[in-house]
């Protein structure tokens, strides 16, 4: 008799306990039933048309990371790039830079009013092209940028605004202009070294002293090996014409190899 007492306390109490673990009532408060909730909540994604216009379409916002400049087109295109600076709001020292491209009358527009630091929202498409690479067994490698057909002004997020207004100090409008030149130069020379081979190299060939060493294929932009370059500039260059000369040699060595087998 005590066994059976035991036993059926036993079922009362998991019964009661498998009956507290779902709820007791089937709807929420609006009157929604738990099993349409859950559907809704995870039902399939509805399909549409393809649309090619929208395709590869992004929205990004970031701060103009660099004075807008006009690309090497001809007389019927007009084109303008820079770059946009887009920060993580949650991480505010983390960010990424991406080029922007603007074409025609929205090239004009922001070469006539975008300035850096300005904190703008941008649409357009995301296109993608292939880098010249010497070292062919590196792989292949991808250069992104928006192709910008939309551009407005946002608000700056109150760390920034805050940010600039206590780092601003006073200074002429000549130092001013001498330390925008300088550190857009010193910005050219990083992106040269990001990616060495998008540039025309002439300093075997240069006809004159006016003529660029360096000359980039897409955008026109140009570099001098100045006396006031910095030395960590010259090194780099060094390393970079260190591993060509060694590219070239390991060329040669193979097609002299080729031509005994």
């Amino acid at each position: 008799m005590n066994t059976f007492f035991k036993l059926g306390s036993l079922i009362q109490r998991t019964a009661s306990q498998i009956s507290s673990s779902f709820p007791k009532s089937r709807f929420f408060s609006d009157g929604e039933s738990a099993v349409y909730h859950h559907a809704r909540l995870f039902k399939k994604p509805l399909s549409t048309k393809l649309k090619f216009n929208l395709v590869n379409s992004v929205s990004l916002m970031g701060f103009v990371d660099r004075p807008i400049r006009v690309m090497d087109t001809g007389p019927d295109s007009f084109g303008v790039f820079t770059m946009l600076r887009v920060k993580d709001p949650l991480i505010p020292n983390r960010s990424f830079r991406i080029s922007l491209s603007m074409w025609g009358t929205m090239a004009r527009t922001c070469i006539s009013y975008l300035k850096p630091n300005d904190h703008i929202l941008v649409s357009g498409r995301l296109v993608s092209h292939s880098k010249s690479l010497h070292d062919e067994n590196s792989g292949l490698d991808l250069d992104y940028q928006v192709r910008v057909t939309e551009v407005n002004y946002v608000a700056a997020p109150p760390n920034h605004v805050l940010d600039s207004q206590n780092s601003e100090k006073p200074v002429s409008e000549a130092e001013d202009g001498i330390e925008e030149s300088k550190n857009d130069k010193i910005y050219l020379w990083q992106v040269f070294f990001s990616n060495p081979y998008d540039w025309w190299d002439n300093r075997r060939d240069k006809k004159n002293p006016t003529q660029p060493d360096f000359k980039h294929k897409d955008t026109g932009e140009a570099l001098w090996l100045d006396s006031d370059i910095p030395d960590w500039i010259t090194r780099r260059l060094e390393l970079f014409d260190q591993r060509n000369r060694c590219y070239d040699e390991e060329k040669t060595r193979r097609g002299r190899l080729s031509e005994w087998l």
